[in-house]
């Protein structure tokens, strides 16, 4: 039998986790990195996870499931991340989606299969994504992603200062 295609792949997955179910997931898994302090959960935690799932998603899902469902979410969140930091990208903030030139978009989806679906619709629950995936927000002393609303002189003073002086933090 020959290997799934990606689309094949995205269209089993949506079956067994419907978006309510991958979105309750998702709350779930808030709620762990803001209990434990803690990125990755265990076996365990995914076990705990499966359980509560089982109320407002009225489906048994087992808890390889539920670790597999994490990890395919991670690697979509690494690529819509790894979009929206490319140079020649920027953000529309009212519809929550990428921009740029027709040119950059072709040759960044063919450089990196998987993405097209975030021109029209982003990535849904972006913010919890981040939370959940990040295992920091800080990318340098001038790390500033294109996601973030742009900042404003008290926000680049900041930045700025927090750069010249990272001792005093």
């Amino acid at each position: 039998m020959p290997p799934k295609t990606q689309a094949e792949d995205e269209a089993e997955d949506r079956l067994i986790w419907p978006p309510p179910h991958a979105h309750q997931l998702l709350i779930l898994l808030e709620e762990f990195v803001q209990k434990t302090h803690r990125a990755i959960p265990n076996i365990k935690d995914f076990k705990v996870m499966a359980v509560k799932l089982l109320g407002p998603c009225a489906k048994r899902y087992l808890p390889a499931q539920v670790k597999s469902k994490y990890h395919k979410m991670r690697i979509i969140y690494g690529k819509f991340k790894k979009l929206i930091n490319h140079t020649g990208f920027g953000w529309d903030f009212d519809n929550n989606t990428p921009m740029c030139d027709t040119d950059v978009w072709d040759d960044y989806c063919k450089a990196n299969p998987g993405v097209s679906k975030f021109k029209y619709v982003g990535l849904p629950d972006y913010e919890m994504h981040k939370i959940v995936f990040e295992k920091s927000n800080a990318t340098g002393g001038l790390g500033y992603s294109s996601a973030n609303p742009p900042c404003d002189v008290d926000d680049e003073a900041d930045i700025d200062d927090r750069f010249l002086h990272p001792d005093n933090e």
